[in-house]
């Protein structure tokens, strides 16, 4: 009875401390989705919460105190080398996806605002975002259900959230309102009830190298302290 109680109470504790987090943080990923930039550091408030990342990095979300915060965006290594400087404000509880996105010379951030992580028990929650520069407006279709249209239409700087039934993702991506040609197939992950996923459009179409037409599949998770100083 004894340890029935300190695992009650220390799971109420857990519940407790995340509920005062969502009160009195926001919660923040940064994507670097920029195909010819350099890796990047990002200093919020002059404190380096990113170092290093390099193009198609995502971070989890990590918790940052509600409120007006001065982000700044270098070469990984050179504080003086910014690429980008402004104020972003914060709202407690919610989840932003701050996204560098166009190419180096006109590098700015995207903000993707979300109320919540997927609270659908039944479903999966699949986020797909259009990040690619020069690509054009793109469906995802099943191949695997007749070509069904799960996300239509997507231009660039643009989001769409798709619920789906738990299940192994195969997917094409094409050019909107077609069904060729296969820009990029994704396929070999699955997606489970509860959960939240995210899918980047990130690079050329028609690049080579690390700068071509890529998928990047997250599963969107929260990691304290994952923004703190680096």
């Amino acid at each position: 009875m004894k340890k029935f109680l300190t695992v009650s109470t220390t799971f109420a504790l857990a519940l407790g401390m995340t509920a005062f987090a969502a009160d009195m943080n926001a919660f923040v990923r940064v994507v670097h989705a920029v195909p010819d930039a350099p890796a990047v550091d990002v200093y919020v408030d002059g404190t380096r919460t990113v170092s290093n990342a390099p193009f198609k990095a995502v971070t989890p979300y990590g918790d940052v105190p509600a409120g007006k915060h001065r982000v700044v965006i270098t070469a990984a290594g050179d504080k003086n080398a910014k690429v980008f400087e402004g104020d972003v404000t914060l709202r407690a509880g919610k989840y932003y996806t701050v996204a560098a996105i166009g190419y180096l010379k006109t590098l700015k951030p995207k903000i993707f605002v979300a109320n919540s992580l997927n609270m659908d028990k039944e479903k999966a929650q699949v986020n797909v975002f259009h990040l690619s520069p020069n690509g054009p407006r793109v469906d995802a279709i099943a191949p695997d259900y007749d070509n069904a249209r799960i996300v239509p239409n997507l231009s660039y700087g643009r989001m769409f959230k798709a619920m789906v039934s738990p299940m192994g993702v195969n997917l094409n991506i094409v050019p909107a309102m077609k069904t060729t040609p296969v820009v990029k197939n994704l396929s070999g992950i699955s997606v489970n009830a509860g959960k939240t996923y995210s899918v980047f459009a990130v690079g050329l179409v028609g690049g080579t190298g690390t700068q071509a037409f890529d998928l990047v599949a997250t599963e969107d998770k929260v990691v304290m302290g994952s923004m703190s100083g680096k």
